[in-house]
C-alpha cells in the first residue's frame, strides 16, 4: 500500500515537473518567432543561408539566428559569462571563490550583460538588420539583450520546477534550429539509389556515434574507497567514479558559445576600422568555413573539456572530505598525497575525453572547409554527442526523483 503511495508521488512529482518544462518550451517557441522591430527579413534570410555555419553554431546555446526574433542571442552569452566565470574562481587569485551567492550572481549577470551587449551589436553589423540610425540601433540591441535575459530567467525557472534544467531548453532550441538547417539536404534533387544510399549511410554513422558517446558516458574509472565507519560487506564496494569522459558534450555547447564572442567582436571592431587587414582577414576567417576559425574552435572544444573535467570532478575538495570524514584511499596518504592522485586519473581521463571530443566533434569541420556544402551535415557529430550528453542529464534527475522517492518509512505510524 505505502509502496504504491510512494509510486503515485514520484508520478506526481515527475509530472508536475514535465508540466511547468512544457509550458516555459511553450513561452520560449513563442519568443523565437516574435520578430525584431525595422527589418527586411527577406534579406536577412538570404544572409543567414549564406551563413548558414553561424545559424546553426548559435543554435548550440538555443540562439534563432535563422529567423532573427526576441530569443536570438539564445543562452550564449550566459554560457559564456559561466565558462569566465569558472576560470576566475579556478585561478582563486582574485578571491572570487570567497564571495556569497548573492556577490557571485550579480558578477556573473554583469559579464552576461557585456558580451550580450557586444553579441547583440556584433549580430547587428554582421547582418546589417538597420540602415545606421542610432535610435533604432538602441532599441534593438536593447530588445535582443533584454530578451536574452528572459531566457536565461526562463531556463532558471526551469531548473527549479521543470525538467532537465537550462539544458532542456537548449536541446528544444537546438533541434527545432537543426530541423530547419538540415532541411535543405533532403531536398537536393538525388536518383533514388543515391539518396537511399547516403541516407542509410548517414543513419549507420549516426548510431555508431550515438552508441559511441552512450558508452564513453557512462564509462567509468572506480577508485576504491576505505569507509572506516562501513565493517562489512559493502566496504568493499565503496568507490568514487571516475568517468571516461569527466567533460561530456558539455563542452561542445560551451565552445561554440565561446565561438561565437570573438566573431561578434571582431565584426565590431571591422565596422570601425575597415581599413585594418589584419582586422578584415579575421572577420573573414574566424568563423567555422575557413581552417582557421575551425582550428580555434578544435583548441577551444579540447581545452573546455579538460577544464570541465577537473571542475566536474574536483579533486581538492574530495580529498579534503575523505580526510574530514577520516576514509581514504588504499595505499594512499590522506590530503595532498590524495589529490594528486586524484588528479593524476582526472588528467588522464579528461586528456581522453577531450581528444574523443574533438576528434568526433571538431576534425570533420576541416572536411566541411573543403566539400562546403557538407559542412551542415559534418556539424551533426557534434551535436549529437551534445544531444547524449543532455539527456543523460534529464533521464538522471528523473531516475533521482524516483529514488528518492522509492525508499519505506523508517518509522511507521
Amino acid at each position: 500500500m505505502k509502496k504504491n503511495q510512494k509510486q503515485n508521488e514520484s508520478t506526481r512529482i515527475i509530472l508536475k515537473k514535465i508540466s511547468w518544462t512544457a509550458l516555459i518550451l511553450i513561452v520560449y517557441d513563442i519568443g523565437r518567432h516574435i520578430p525584431l522591430p525595422f527589418n527586411d527579413y527577406k534579406m536577412i534570410k538570404q544572409l543567414m543561408i549564406n551563413d548558414h555555419l553561424l545559424a546553426l553554431s548559435g543554435s548550440a546555446t538555443g540562439a534563432n539566428l535563422s529567423q532573427i526574433s526576441l530569443f536570438s542571442l539564445g543562452l550564449g552569452p550566459w554560457m559564456s559569462a559561466m565558462i569566465i566565470w569558472q576560470l576566475l574562481v579556478m585561478i582563486k587569485k582574485f578571491s572570487f571563490d570567497k564571495l556569497s551567492k548573492r556577490e557571485a550572481s550579480f558578477f556573473q549577470l554583469l559579464i552576461t550583460l557585456f558580451i550580450a551587449l557586444i553579441e547583440a551589436w556584433g549580430l547587428l553589423l554582421g547582418l546589417r538588420l538597420v540602415e545606421m540610425n542610432l535610435l533604432k540601433t538602441l532599441i534593438i540591441i536593447l530588445t535582443m539583450v533584454s530578451g536574452s535575459f528572459f531566457l536565461i530567467w526562463l531556463a532558471n525557472m526551469n531548473a527549479i520546477n521543470g525538467i532537465g534544467g537550462t539544458v532542456t531548453v537548449v536541446l528544444f532550441g537546438m533541434i527545432a534550429s537543426i530541423a530547419q538547417q538540415v532541411k535543405p539536404i533532403f531536398k537536393v534533387k538525388l536518383t533514388s539509389w543515391n539518396y537511399a544510399f547516403w541516407l542509410i549511410l548517414i543513419m549507420i554513422v549516426g548510431l555508431l556515434l550515438i552508441l559511441m558517446a552512450v558508452i564513453l558516458d557512462k564509462a567509468e574509472y572506480r577508485i576504491i574507497i576505505h569507509r572506516i565507519l562501513i565493517n562489512n560487506k559493502f566496504n568493499q564496494q565503496t568507490y568514487l567514479p571516475v568517468r571516461l569522459n569527466p567533460g561530456g558534450g558539455m563542452a561542445i555547447m560551451f565552445g561554440l558559445s565561446l565561438l561565437l564572442v570573438p566573431n561578434y567582436l571582431i565584426r565590431i571592431l571591422h565596422n570601425f576600422n575597415q581599413q585594418n587587414m589584419l582586422i578584415y582577414w579575421l572577420s573573414k576567417n574566424i568563423g567555422l568555413n575557413s581552417y582557421f576559425g575551425v582550428s580555434i574552435y578544435v583548441i577551444i572544444l579540447v581545452s573546455l573539456s579538460i577544464v570541465f573535467g577537473f571542475v566536474n570532478v574536483d579533486a581538492e575538495k574530495i580529498s579534503e572530505n575523505l580526510r574530514k570524514s577520516g576514509d581514504y584511499i588504499i595505499n594512499c596518504q590522506p590530503g595532498v598525497p590524495t589529490q594528486a592522485y586524484l588528479q593524476r586519473y582526472i588528467k588522464l581521463f579528461s586528456t581522453l575525453g577531450a581528444f574523443f571530443t574533438g576528434l568526433i566533434a571538431g576534425c570533420p569541420l576541416y572536411l566541411g572547409v573543403i566539400y562546403s556544402q557538407y559542412s551542415t551535415t559534418l556539424m551533426l557529430p557534434g551535436f549529437l554527442l551534445m544531444s547524449v550528453s543532455m539527456l543523460r542529464m534529464i533521464t538522471d534527475q528523473i531516475k533521482t526523483i524516483i529514488l528518492l522517492h522509492s525508499y519505506s518509512d523508517l518509522f511507521s505510524d
